[in-house]
């Protein structure tokens, strides 16, 4: 996180100062251009504090951030904080018009302070973060860039409660390629290891400890409009600076101009996350998986926008005891939701305001308008929903979902909905549920229940069952085109 802040706030400096095109000569002219674009934006109270310097070197410059000088006017009795020191990083202009920012430091924090009438303190370590960027003044961005952080620790504590969090290992990196016309495709990974937090708490909950022996992620970006979300950005941190209430019609028309120019903002867009070997402990209970996963993705401001999200997890497991003697096969290897949300009209939505509203007013847009907003962002007046992958998989069973749901915003209790089951080996399914009877008895009702519903099932040539499940808005269920009494 301290990375990304340096590397952000020099970003925006460069961005927009009047740096050379070329690689050009390290003297007090470019510290003094550096230091006014990069203080543009802060309060006059944080610019006299000496916060920050830039100080020219025999080939590039020291960006310092003096964070003490902020808190000199804070009450001891208030806040306290021990171990801040300046942070320096380090801008060199490359030959080619971008600059690399290099940074290679430690944190050792600790202090307390007063809210509530309460005392809480905090340690905040970093035993070391380096990073390294080249940065692009054309769209104001990062080229690419790395981090590594080693041991980090974060404590805080108030009173009897306590949390400790840990992370052995950490690293970044990122790239941006591909940029026409202010637009870039942009990946960028993560990896943790050795994680850990523990949480003490007084009362029922006591101690609960989460450890994970990795963490990573990957973040896709294709055709990101980071050129038109920079002007976007740099005209609202204007209007912020200037302390203006409501827009003059100029400032409106412009405004107009850059939401369009930020439509559809990005092509496509990707995070996919996974901790790995997760252990959480509570009660005297531990209870583990493999892999947890969770990943969104969002086609961009288009006629037709979707929004997808799932959650997954890889062999999970229960504390020993918890399930009932000859039960344990129930336990799944692997689950999995994914949902969508899809033909939204968010491009309409741009477009209309960028054509109806009036952002010279209070309110920009009249009720009326406001109103016209949710019809066009649904055409159809209906959310519509699909099920991507929603799947439970164990020794004795095997079930996956897909299909769709739409909801009437008028009748949202009333959903339309068609959706695929299939199950594979439910013979064993039953078996199970009959042999385990005895010890469950819910599971012989449960097996009946099965046994019927295999009767409205339609087997496929792999032997799977399905059965498509259609509910009407009515009520009405049908199952493989035969209604169901209810």
């Amino acid at each position: 996180m301290t990375r990304k802040a340096l590397f952000a706030a020099t970003a925006i400096a460069i961005a927009i100062s009047p740096v050379a095109p070329r690689a050009a000569e390290i003297n007090e002219s470019g510290a003094r251009t550096l230091l006014d674009s990069l203080t543009y934006y802060l309060p006059k109270s944080v610019n006299d504090s000496g916060f920050l310097t830039v100080t020219p070197g025999a080939q590039r410059y020291e960006l310092r951030m003096d964070f003490a000088a902020l808190l000199k006017d804070v009450d001891p009795k208030i806040f306290v904080i021990e171990g801040l020191k300046p942070m320096s990083y380090y801008l060199t202009p490359q030959e080619d018009g971008l600059w690399k920012a290099e940074l290679n430091d430690r944190l050792d924090v600790s202090g307390s302070f007063v809210a509530e009438g309460k005392t809480s303190t905090f340690v905040y370590k970093i035993d070391k973060m380096s990073g390294e960027a080249l940065f692009d003044p054309a769209v104001s961005f990062f080229r690419s860039s790395t981090a590594a952080y080693e041991n980090i620790a974060i404590t805080s504590q108030t009173g009897p409660e306590m949390m400790d969090i840990a992370v052995a290992k950490a690293a970044q990196d990122m790239r941006l390629e591909n940029v026409v016309g202010g637009r870039g495709d942009l990946v960028s990974n993560f990896s943790l290891s050795g994680l850990s937090e523990t949480i003490n708490s007084p009362g029922q909950a006591g101690q609960v400890r989460i450890d994970a022996a990795s963490m990573d992620g990957r973040v896709q970006m294709d055709k990101a409009g980071l050129a038109p979300m920079r002007d976007l950005v740099v005209f609202v941190l204007d209007l912020v600076k200037s302390g203006q209430k409501n827009l003059t019609a100029e400032q409106s028309a412009k405004l107009k101009g850059l939401i369009r120019a930020n439509v559809p903002l990005v092509d496509n867009l990707v995070e996919d996350i996974h901790i790995r070997d997760v252990k959480v402990n509570a009660s005297n209970m531990t209870f583990s998986a493999a892999d947890i996963g969770y990943k969104i993705a969002f086609n961009g401001i288009k006629p037709d926008s979707r929004f997808e999200f799932e959650v997954s997890a890889t062999d999970p497991s229960a504390p020993a005891g918890l399930l009932p003697p000859g039960t344990e096969a129930a336990m799944p290897k692997s689950l999995s939701f994914g949902m969508a949300m899809r033909d939204l009209n968010l491009e309409g939505v741009m477009t209309y305001l960028a054509d109806n509203a009036d952002f010279t007013k209070d309110a920009a847009l009249t009720p009326q308008q406001s109103e016209e907003l949710g019809k066009i962002v649904l055409p159809s007046g209906k959310m519509n929903f699909e099920f991507t992958n929603v799947a439970a998989k164990s020794d004795v069973y095997d079930i996956a979902l897909t299909g769709s749901m739409q909801v009437d915003q008028a009748q949202s209790d009333k959903p339309n909905v068609n959706v695929d089951i299939i199950a594979r080996d439910f013979d064993k399914t039953v078996k199970f549920l009959q042999d385990n009877a005895a010890t469950v008895p819910d599971f012989g009702q449960a097996a009946f229940m099965a046994l019927m519903m295999k009767g409205f099932g339609r087997e496929q040539p792999d032997g799977s069952i399905l059965w498509n499940v259609k509910m009407g808005a009515d009520g009405q269920v049908i199952i493989n085109g035969q209604p169901m009494k209810m």
